[in-house]
């Protein structure tokens, strides 16, 4: 049995919002991906991909993360994203729509402060709950402060 989607329509055009101010500002296009390379999108200037991007929009602040004890991504997402950028050489980043702005570092060379096993437990999905890095906050860097309807 295939496991479920849980993402909504919202969280798409949430998705589609910022990836949209990333575009504008990188001068770029991001470009969906399938869902077996678990990054969200390519990174394509003049037809060539130049990057890879995973977007996330907790309903949090960063602050709050240095306060959970950092920010936490499926190991799974994190070392697929460190295969992509050792295969491809092209760098591989993660943006967060925090509640606070939009923050941004890459995976490639990432600081991670521990391994843990983290995930929703509201679902009832025994999957939810896996093996997660723990991503150092002081990392992140703002790429531009909070953003309406994003």
């Amino acid at each position: 049995m295939a496991r479920p989607e849980y993402e909504t329509q919202k969280d798409l055009d949430k998705e589609n919002n910022i990836s949209q101010v990333l575009s504008d500002v990188w001068k770029c296009s991001l470009v969906k991906m399938p869902i077996k390379y678990h990054l969200d999108y390519a990174i394509v200037k003049d037809e060539k991909i130049v990057g890879f991007c995973e977007l996330k929009s907790p309903s949090y602040a960063l602050a709050d993360f240095k306060r959970f004890g950092g920010f936490f991504i499926s190991l799974d997402k994190f070392m697929s994203a460190k295969k992509l950028n050792e295969s491809t050489g092209l760098p591989c980043m993660i943006v967060i729509n925090a509640t606070d702005g939009i923050w941004y570092t890459t995976f490639h060379d990432a600081k991670f402060t521990s391994f843990k096993i983290k995930g929703r437990k509201d679902r009832g999905d025994w999957q939810d709950m896996e093996p997660c890095v723990v991503l150092d906050t002081d990392q992140f860097k703002l790429f531009k402060k909070s953003v309406d309807n994003v």
